[in-house]
């Protein structure tokens, strides 16, 4: 199990992280008020935060300046730059919340959706494109630590 943790991010509480997971400059991962769970090749950019009880699966990117509090994210997911997804709100597999998008408590946005908007409201289902664009998110945050770590 590899991670890389940058010096300038805050881990801290009840926090599991998955193998080759990464934590960027200002992230804060915090399980201070429930615990946090984060998958396999998982990256949480710079100024993203993760708090409350919240389980994220694999292969998920966490962009620039989000905000997660208690909610479940599948696997396949990227949560785009400024996004904010609130309390209780349940991303299935392989979808995209866009940038500046915000989740609204509790909502289930299913399998393979594509979200935008104040409230995030389902836009169109993921193409092949959009499954691109999820993978390389995630694999070019593990080259940014090293080879040696994927």
């Amino acid at each position: 199990m590899k991670n890389f943790i940058h010096n300038k991010a805050n881990v801290e509480g009840d926090v599991v992280l998955g193998n080759n997971t990464s934590a960027w400059p200002f992230a804060s991962i915090r399980g201070d008020e429930g615990k946090i769970v984060i998958g396999d090749n998982c990256n949480v950019q710079d100024g993203a935060v993760v708090h409350g009880k919240t389980t994220i699966g694999n292969n998920v990117t966490i962009g620039h300046g989000a905000v997660i509090d208690s909610v479940t994210i599948g696997n396949n997911v990227l949560i785009g730059m400024n996004s904010t997804i609130l309390d209780g709100a349940d991303i299935g597999d392989w979808c995209i919340v866009a940038a500046g998008a915000v989740v609204a408590p509790n909502a289930k946005i299913p399998l393979g959706s594509v979200v935008m908007g104040i409230p995030a409201k389902i836009t169109r289902l993921m193409n092949d494109k959009d499954k691109e664009l999820v993978e390389f998110a995630y694999k070019n945050y593990l080259k940014k630590y090293g080879e040696n770590n994927i």
